[in-house]
Formats: structure tokens, C-alpha cells, sequence
């Protein structure tokens, strides 16, 4: 093997580095300030290896920000007084550079030129990274994987979208909305339950949306129903669950397929084996439906958010790229890569579960446990205020789900007499299978509750009245 290639301020590496060029680009805007924006775009600061080429940026930027000139002359006072500029000529150094200034015809070419160098950069330095973790024997090498993949993922070159003029922003808007109103799909995923669709309109690439809930709410039906939904479809699923294993969510679907054919068993009976030859033609026929649906299950070694998105990868090269929807099974159970405070941990995990949801171009559903203030509150219904340990989560969600079954809190009631034992009893019978998923957020419409039919047990959800 080769020997690795450290980065040094020190050292130029023609590979990964070229004096020329960034003297070109930073000659062409010190002579026309408009190419600041152009070479914004392309990486800003970022771009300089050099790091007194990037400060000579920096400030031309800073004084085009406030609408100053910014040209060999104005900056004669700064380049003299600046330490690493004084080193290589001061004022002499931009009049040289000025120069060799880039055409304006070259200009976007050079931009581009250093941008790919400095993705040949941050390569080394994550394969660096990776290398020496390995060495040292601390960390798994799926785990150091997993970063790396994720470290990998953002170098990508392609994934801003650069400046969208308005007319190409209407027209794909109209050509969504004229889609949708002649009740094509387009490219947002629906979810499968009708009540909730009428309200979210469905789930779009991009989105990150947040299912958040009290234990024994319905939380993981609601997740298995959707991905079982988009996968009837015939839309990939990755359903990374970090709470249970591949074999107990397959055992909840075949269970909800089951109950859809009229032989309902529970997962629980379904897996202690209680249940009868009466149940087997539906268990077989469940069995076969559930193994062909295109989903690809990430189990809990899947838990660092670098691991996370190189196994949503993973399963959209196998679903040869028909990947629809990704599903994490949950927030609080996740890893972050170097986070300190609890707090920072689940700021990285909702940053990093938005950026997967935008380089994967897939809606990512993350569920969320709620804080234990829900249960101090005679209305126990979950509020934004109730999501856990951090604001991130509320601020990267575009839109924000909470299961709600009143069901659950009456069974654990304790009636005092007679009269409250009638009252509690009509009031449990009522609220029966019932769930509501209410919508508490959504950027791009309104708010309110989806009631619809849920029994747990079976992992089942249907509509009222169906």
C-alpha cells in the first residue's frame, strides 16, 4: 500500500492545489467585484487552498457585501498590514495577481477547476481520517465506514442547484399542480391512509417529517403502515428500525397482512405460537405477499448517522434506484459522530436526517419519542413543546406528526364508585381502536387530526366505517 498523503499548509501538492489558479480567480474579481457571487457559488472561501488567498477573498467579499470597491488600490493599506500578505509582497502581490487575472470567459472554467481540487482535498483528508481510526482499533470498521460514506456523500459534486430563475421555478410548480389535479402522483409519496393524505397532501422528496409520540401510541404501526403502503406501491423502502430487529417489524406486517384477510393473529401470538392451522393459508399467503415487497431493513449496527446514510444507499443501489421513502425507527436511539452534550447529539442527527432526506432527494420519516410532561397534563395530547431535548428537531421537520390514543390512558383509569365506572366505562368504549395522527406542523399547508381506526396488536390501521 502506498503511503497516505497528509495535507500541509506548508506544502503544495500539484494534485490537490494550483497557486496559478487561484491567483486567476482572485485577480478576475479584484478587477470586476460582480465574480465574487460566481465564485460564491462555486465554494466561497473554501475554495483557496492557500490560506492568504482565502483571507484576500474574504475581504474583497466583505467590502462588495457593503457596497465598497474592492481593487488593488483600495486594499493597498490592508495588504500592507495583513501578516501572511506582508510574506508574499503586500500591495505588489495584488497588482501582480491583478494581472493575471482570468478572462471573464475563463473565469467560471478556473472556479470549477478549484472546486474540484478542493473536493480531491477533503477526500484525502476522510480517507485519512478513516485510516487512522481504523489503526487505532476504536471504533468498529463499520462504524468508520459508515462516516466515511457519510463524509464522502457531501463531496458529491452537482447537488446545489445554483441560482433558479422564477419562470423555472412556476413552471415545475405548475407542472406539479396541474399533475396533481388531474390526480397523478407526480413525485410525492402518499401515505396510504387516506384521512391523513387529506391533510399532508402526501410526502415529498426532500422533506423530513416527524412522527413523535408517547410509548404505546401507535407510533411504529403508523411507521410499518407507511412503509408497507409505499411498498405495495411498488416504491423501494429502507426502514432502518433501531429498536427492534428485521425478524419482529416482519412479523408486525405479515401480522397487519393477516388481519387484512380476515384471520387476524397478533405479532405477540404469531411469535409465542399461539395460533391455530385454521390461521395457516392466511399465514402463508401474508408470508408470500410481505417477502416480495421491495423493502430493505437496516437493523440496529445501523444506528451512527454515518452508517445510516451509507445503508439508505446501499438499499437504493439495490432497489436499482427506486428508493421512495425512508423510514428511521427512532430519533432518540441514533448516534452522532462527535457530539458531546446530549442536546448536541440530537442537533447533529436531525441536521444530518434532513440532509440524507435532501441528497437522497427521498422524504425521511424520523419517529421521535416525547418528553414525560405529556403525562402531567390532564389533556394528554402531544404539543410541539413536547419533542425532546432539542429545538433542531421542530426546526429541520417540514412536517410534524403526534399519535394520539385516548384508549390507552382509559384502560389505566381507575374508576372510584359506581357512577364514574359507567361514565369511564362509556368513554373507553368509545374511544376504542381509535387513533388520532395529528398534524401539527406543515410547511407548505395547514394543521389538524387525521382520526382513523388502529389496533395495535395486529399493527392495523384503517378508516372509519370501512
Amino acid at each position: 500500500m502506498g503511503e497516505i498523503v497528509r495535507l500541509r499548509p506548508e506544502q503544495e501538492q500539484p494534485s490537490v492545489f494550483s497557486a496559478e489558479a487561484e491567483q486567476r480567480v482572485l485577480g478576475a474579481i479584484l478587477l470586476d467585484n460582480s465574480n465574487v457571487s460566481i465564485a460564491a457559488t462555486a465554494g466561497g472561501p473554501d475554495l483557496f487552498y492557500d490560506p492568504v488567498h482565502a483571507a484576500l477573498y474574504q475581504r474583497i467579499a466583505h467590502l462588495e457585501r457593503d457596497g465598497i470597491l474592492a481593487s488593488p488600490v483600495t486594499l493597498q493599506e490592508w495588504a500592507a498590514h495583513h501578516d501572511g500578505m506582508k510574506e508574499i509582497g503586500g500591495p505588489r502581490y495584488l497588482a501582480r495577481i491583478s494581472g493575471s487575472a482570468a478572462s471573464r470567459f475563463e473565469f467560471k472554467d478556473y472556479c470549477h477547476h478549484l472546486a474540484e481540487l478542493r473536493r480531491r482535498r477533503l477526500v484525502i483528508e476522510a480517507t485519512d481520517a478513516a485510516t487512522r481510526e481504523v489503526m487505532t482499533g476504536e471504533h468498529e470498521a463499520s462504524q468508520v465506514a459508515g462516516r466515511l460514506e457519510a463524509a464522502l456523500s457531501v463531496i458529491e459534486p452537482g447537488q446545489g442547484r445554483g441560482l433558479v430563475s422564477m419562470t423555472s421555478a412556476v413552471t415545475k410548480a405548475a407542472q406539479e399542480a396541474w399533475a396533481a389535479q388531474q390526480g397523478e402522483q407526480s413525485n410525492r409519496v402518499p401515505s396510504g391512509i387516506n384521512a391523513l393524505d387529506r391533510i399532508v397532501g402526501g410526502f415529498y422528496p426532500g422533506d423530513l417529517v416527524l412522527l413523535g409520540g408517547r410509548p404505546s401510541m401507535g407510533k411504529s404501526a403508523v411507521a410499518v403502515n407507511l412503509a408497507l403502503n409505499a411498498a405495495r406501491r411498488g416504491e423501494g423502502v429502507a426502514f432502518c428500525s433501531l429498536e427492534m430487529q428485521p425478524e419482529a417489524i416482519a412479523l408486525r406486517a405479515v401480522s397487519e397482512a393477516m388481519a387484512a384477510r380476515g384471520k387476524a393473529v397478533s405479532y405477540r401470538d404469531l411469535r409465542s405460537g399461539n395460533w391455530t392451522d385454521m390461521h395457516r393459508d392466511a399465514f402463508a399467503d401474508a408470508m408470500k405477499e410481505i417477502s416480495e415487497l421491495p423493502i430493505f431493513m437496516m437493523p440496529r449496527d445501523y444506528a451512527d448517522v454515518g452508517a445510516l446514510m451509507a445503508g439508505a444507499k446501499q438499499a437504493r443501489a439495490r432497489l436499482g434506484g427506486n428508493l421512495r421513502l425512508v423510514v428511521v425507527d427512532y430519533v432518540q436511539l441514533m448516534r452522532a459522530s462527535r457530539a458531546a452534550s446530549r442536546y448536541e447529539t440530537i442537533t447533529e442527527i436531525s441536521t444530518s436526517l434532513k440532509r440524507l432526506a435532501g441528497t437522497l432527494d427521498v422524504p425521511v420519516v424520523a419517529l421521535s419519542q416525547l418528553s414525560r410532561a405529556v403525562e402531567t397534563r390532564e389533556d394528554k395530547r402531544p404539543m410541539m413543546s413536547d419533542l425532546r431535548e432539542s429545538g433542531q428537531l421542530e426546526q429541520d421537520a417540514d412536517t410534524v406528526l403526534f399519535c394520539y390514543r385516548d384508549e390507552y390512558y382509559l384502560e389505566r383509569e381507575k374508576p372510584q364508585d359506581a357512577e364514574e365506572f359507567d361514565a369511564h366505562e362509556r368513554a373507553l368504549n368509545h374511544a376504542r381502536n381509535k387513533l388520532e395522527i395529528i398534524v401539527a406542523k406543515q410547511r407548505q399547508g395547514g394543521i389538524g387530526t387525521a382520526n382513523v381506526m388502529c389496533n395495535v396488536a395486529f399493527n392495523r390501521i384503517w378508516e372509519a366505517g370501512a
